[in-house]
């Protein structure tokens, strides 16, 4: 029977890049998961409800008066409820792309300080 000649610099090489691959993989499957989070609480209409409650209720009203007053023949309270509509959706909106500007700040490495020894390098 032959034997087996077992390189353990080779067998401690394999090793240490199997618990580096899978260190990566938690890295990676952790950030995912952030991600999907900060996705679901940026796409939940909950969110902008609490965030911006003024707005969201100034809309609410507006759409009510606009609706209202399309049913009715006052044009007044339409211009009234789709100009308070307008509104609210435009200051939602500068805020709301202000905080994605900001996620995306956040979630872009730094590129003064990158180190470029590979992908498993780690940066705290």
């Amino acid at each position: 029977m032959g034997s087996r000649i077992v390189d353990v610099k080779q067998e401690e090489t394999k090793r240490d890049l199997r618990l580096r691959i899978a260190r990566l993989r938690r890295q990676i499957n952790g950030r995912i998961r952030v991600a999907q989070n900060e996705t679901r609480r940026l796409f939940s209409w909950r969110t902008y409800v609490r965030r911006f409650p003024g707005s969201s209720v100034t809309a609410a009203l507006g759409v009510g008066l606009a609706l209202a007053a399309g049913l009715s023949t006052r044009r007044l309270s339409r211009w009234v409820g789709m100009r308070m509509v307008r509104r609210a959706a435009d200051h939602v909106t500068d805020r709301i792309w202000r905080e994605l500007r900001q996620v995306w700040t956040d979630s872009t490495p730094d590129r003064g300080t990158m180190q470029t020894g590979g992908a498993d390098d780690e940066r705290t």
